[in-house]
C-alpha cells in the first residue's frame, strides 16, 4: 500500500501512491526532517519511491505533516543532534537542519552556530565516508542588508550581523572546501522566504504569523512603512527545486542555486491580502522600523531556470488560500485555541 496522508487537510499538490517504473530507489538522509521544509521533502522522497531517514532532535509528533503518518516501510526516524558525529549508510544527504525559531537564534547564538558549523562538518564527514551526494540548505539572508545583487555569481554576499545567516555562510564555505579538498559532491541551495501548509502555527515566518493573527482578529504589526519588498515561494515548489538540484550532474565546484519567487510584494500589501482573504477584522499597525531591515530582497533565479529548468508554479493568492485553510483547521485544535500574537512574535 502507498502512503496517503490527508492531502486536502494540508493543501498539498500531490497525493501519495505506489511508484512504478520510476528512478532506482535510493537511501536518502534528511537532516532536519521534522522541520517545515524537511517534512515536505520527506514526503516527496517517499512518494518518489526512496528509503528515507528523517534525522532530527524533535519528535515526528512535532510536525503537523508527520505526526499522523501511518507506518511506512521505507520511512525511518532517527532522533539525533547533528552537532554530534553520526553515520548512516546512504546515497544522498539533504542538510536542512537549522534552529527554526528566530528567538532561539537570538537567545542561543552559540548553539545556533554549532548546528551550522559542527553539523555541517559531521554531515560532510558522513557524505565523504559513504561517497554520498550532499545538499546544503543555506539562506537568501546571507546577501545581507543593503545588498543589491542576489545573483549566485556574487557568491559571498556581505556581512549581516545575523547569527543564522553567518552560520549558513560558514556552512557554505565548508561544503566548498570539502568538495575542493576531498572530492565530496556538494550542492548549495540558497532558500528565500518560504510559506505554506504544514508549518507550525508558532512558525516565525511572516506569512504564518500574519495569517494566525488575522484568523484571531488581532492587530497585525509591521515594521516601518511596510513598503519593504519581499518574495514568497510555496513550500512544495521549493522542495521540487531541491530535488532537481540534488539530481543535477556534478560540477567542479559546489553548484549554488537561489530558490524563491520572482514576484515581489510589499509587506503591507501582503498583510492587506491576508486580511481580505480571511475576512478578518484585524488592523494593520505600524511599529518602529528596524535598523537592519532590508529594503528589498528578491532572488535572481536565472541559474535555477537555466540549469535545472525550475521556477515557482504556485501563485501567491492560491498559496495563501491553501495556507489559510490549513491554519483554520490547526487553530481549531484545542492545543492552539488560546494562542495570541504575543506568543508567536
Amino acid at each position: 500500500m502507498g502512503f496517503r496522508p490527508d492531502c486536502r487537510r494540508y493543501g498539498m499538490d500531490f497525493a501519495f501512491s505506489p511508484v512504478k517504473g520510476k528512478k532506482m530507489q535510493k537511501r536518502i538522509v534528511v537532516l532536519g526532517g521534522v522541520g517545515f521544509i524537511g517534512s515536505h521533502l520527506c514526503l516527496r522522497l517517499l512518494n518518489d519511491g526512496h528509503e528515507v531517514f528523517c534525522v532530527d532532535i524533535r519528535d515526528t509528533a512535532d510536525s503537523p505533516l508527520l505526526r499522523d503518518m501511518p507506518p511506512h516501510p521505507e520511512f525511518r526516524y532517527v532522533r539525533h543532534n547533528i552537532v554530534n558525529a553520526f553515520g548512516i549508510r546512504c546515497d544522498e544527504i539533504y542538510n536542512l537542519a537549522a534552529p527554526s525559531r528566530v528567538r532561539y537564534n537570538k537567545a542561543l547564538p552559540v548553539e545556533s552556530l554549532k548546528v551550522s558549523i559542527l553539523g555541517s562538518i559531521n554531515a560532510l564527514d558522513t557524505a565523504r565516508s559513504e561517497h554520498a551526494r550532499i545538499l546544503y540548505a543555506s539562506t537568501g539572508d546571507i546577501y545581507g542588508t543593503g545588498y543589491r545583487d542576489t545573483s549566485v555569481e556574487a557568491a559571498d554576499g556581505c556581512p549581516t550581523h545575523r547569527t543564522l545567516a553567518e552560520g549558513k555562510r560558514a556552512g557554505e564555505a565548508l561544503h566548498r572546501a570539502y568538495q575542493y579538498e576531498f572530492g565530496v559532491d556538494a550542492r548549495i541551495a540558497r532558500i528565500f522566504n518560504t510559506y505554506g501548509s504544514g508549518a507550525d502555527l508558532m512558525d516565525q515566518r511572516v506569512v504564518m504569523k500574519m495569517i494566525v493573527a488575522a484568523l484571531q482578529n488581532r492587530d497585525i504589526p509591521i515594521n516601518g512603512s511596510g513598503e519593504q519588498l519581499r518574495t514568497f515561494c510555496w513550500v512544495e515548489d521549493v522542495v521540487d527545486g531541491l530535488v532537481r538540484l540534488m539530481d543535477a550532474p556534478p560540477t567542479e565546484t559546489a553548484r549554488t542555486i537561489n530558490f524563491g519567487s520572482s514576484h515581489e510584494v510589499s509587506i503591507r500589501a501582503l498583510a492587506e491580502k491576508i486580511v481580505a482573504l480571511t475576512g478578518s477584522r484585524s488592523q494593520i499597525v505600524h511599529t518602529d522600523a528596524r535598523a537592519d531591515d532590508v529594503r528589498r530582497l528578491a532572488p535572481d533565479i536565472s541559474a535555477a531556470r537555466r540549469e535545472l529548468g525550475w521556477e515557482p508554479r504556485t501563485p501567491l493568492v492560491e498559496g495563501l488560500r491553501r495556507t489559510i485553510s490549513y491554519a483554520e483547521k490547526e487553530l481549531a485544535d484545542k492545543t492552539h485555541a488560546g494562542m495570541t500574537w504575543a506568543e508567536i512574535s
